[in-house]
């Protein structure tokens, strides 16, 4: 098969989060398994990756030129949805993937459709989906859900199911033999609980912490975080890397306190590959990508049962080699494995689809009427 994946914002290495790294996983193992799979993507502007393109478009005449980013053919340009007859036409895809991640990719989805190449959107959010009120643009399309509770609320906000395909994880670019030297909160946002985090670490002046920024964060809460941070004698904060083995590599504990609706919690699997166990929130899909592999602290708990939670994770050895056992089992269940997991993904491109409108309504309109 021949899959192209139709981003709506910037995609590696000018974006990384987990949108992109779960698609670049993917494509790698498609490939693997004998497919031919590209990117097409947003151009973030004023870096490398802008004058080369740049270079490239004047040089071709062509708006979406392309190149490769470690193996993986991707097309970048400005406006996707202004291209996609060039890029298909160049490409020719059998199928075309529009991962969620920004209010206008079900347009775009809805523009992809209307090439007549099969077209699936994959939800990878739920913000923008719950602000949607035209249902009607994913009309006729297979739907993929990154776990079992993204699945559930777009069953409950547009009244159709989706198949579960988890965040890919690549275990050989993420594995490491641990020192177990450190706490890790990665992206300390405030509703990512960068608030929660450095309480904790002014409450457990003993437990080193390190904290990992995000890429491409401009956030005033974060300035304000960092400076505090700083001035903690157990806390190291570093910049966003691309090299999460090197912080995984003195991990001990994998701090996710969110309060954000999160839809999976990927540096969770990504940890727990080396047998970290995590302390998160129990919210959202984070009971799902933790499983047996931690601890969950209710959202709206106050900050002593966290260090309650950590001290008892910190100290209790026979608990921590548990939980950590635990960690690498969950990792290694055979639904988590990228195999499987682009076999389902490839089956959910095949399944047939019944149009479904709902006449101008929402679903929800619909079913409570």
């Amino acid at each position: 098969m021949r899959i192209l994946f139709v981003h709506s914002r910037p995609w590696m290495p000018q974006l990384v989060g987990g949108v992109e790294t779960t698609t670049f996983d993917l494509c790698h193992q498609l490939q693997r398994m004998g497919h031919e799979a590209a990117v097409m993507s947003e151009l973030g502007r004023g870096d490398r990756v802008w004058l080369a393109n740049r270079v490239m478009s004047r040089l071709t005449q062509r708006a979406f030129p392309s190149s490769v980013f470690h193996g993986t053919r991707v097309y970048r340009g400005y406006g996707p949805q202004s291209a996609l007859a060039e890029v298909t036409a160049d490409f020719r895809p059998e199928d075309l993937v529009v991962p969620g991640g920004s209010d206008w990719a079900y347009t775009l989805a809805a523009q992809c459709a209307r090439t007549g190449i099969r077209t699936a959107f994959y939800f990878h959010e739920l913000v923008s989906v719950r602000k949607l009120t035209d249902f009607t643009t994913l009309d006729g399309m297979p739907l993929i859900a990154n776990s079992a509770y993204t699945a559930r609320e777009v069953r409950k906000l547009i009244g159709r199911d989706a198949a579960v395909v988890p965040p890919l994880v690549n275990a050989a670019a993420y594995r490491t033999a641990s020192t177990r030297r450190h706490v890790t909160m990665v992206n300390p946002r405030k509703m990512k609980g960068g608030q929660t985090a450095l309480e904790l670490a002014q409450a457990c002046p003993d437990i080193p912490f390190v904290f990992v920024e995000a890429w491409h964060t401009h956030d005033p809460f974060v300035a304000d975080l960092r400076a505090a941070a700083r001035r903690l004698a157990n806390v190291t904060w570093r910049p966003a890397t691309p090299d999460m083995r090197s912080v995984y590599a003195g991990t001990r504990v994998m701090l996710v306190p969110s309060q954000w609706e999160e839809t999976w919690g990927r540096v969770v699997s990504e940890a727990q590959v080396s047998g970290i166990p995590a302390l998160a929130t129990n919210y959202a899909a984070l009971p799902e990508s933790v499983g047996p592999g931690g601890l969950l602290i209710a959202r709206d708990a106050p900050l002593p049962e966290w260090v309650h939670a950590l001290r008892t994770l910190w100290d209790d050895h026979g608990l921590y080699e548990t939980l950590s056992q635990r960690a690498l089992e969950h990792a290694a269940r055979p639904e988590a494995q990228p195999p499987h997991a682009a076999a389902t993904f490839l089956a959910a491109l095949r399944q047939s689809v019944v149009r479904q409108t709902f006449q101008g309504q929402s679903p929800r309109a619909s079913m409570r009427s």
